[in-house]
């Protein structure tokens, strides 16, 4: 079964995903392989969705990452 990032979807099994952390990939961890902040991957997750939804604005684009999110387990909460 293939592995994926718990905090953004990221597969794992890539190897320019993988990082220090077990269950993050590397865009979603900080050099130490801690978890960043919620606001960190939102904006991150934001920025992802803008560039390859190029019809989508940053608040349509902010929504989406949110709701994306409440999917991972990271973030389900």
């Amino acid at each position: 079964m293939d592995k994926f990032c718990y905090s953004c979807g990221a597969p794992l099994g890539v190897p320019e995903f993988q990082g220090k952390a077990e269950n993050y990939c590397i865009h979603c961890t900080d050099a130490e392989g801690t978890l960043k902040s919620r606001e960190e991957i939102h904006q991150g997750v934001t920025g992802y969705l803008m560039s390859w939804q190029t019809d989508i604005d940053q608040p349509t684009a902010s929504k989406r990452a949110e709701h994306y999110m409440k999917a991972m387990p990271a973030w389900a909460d």
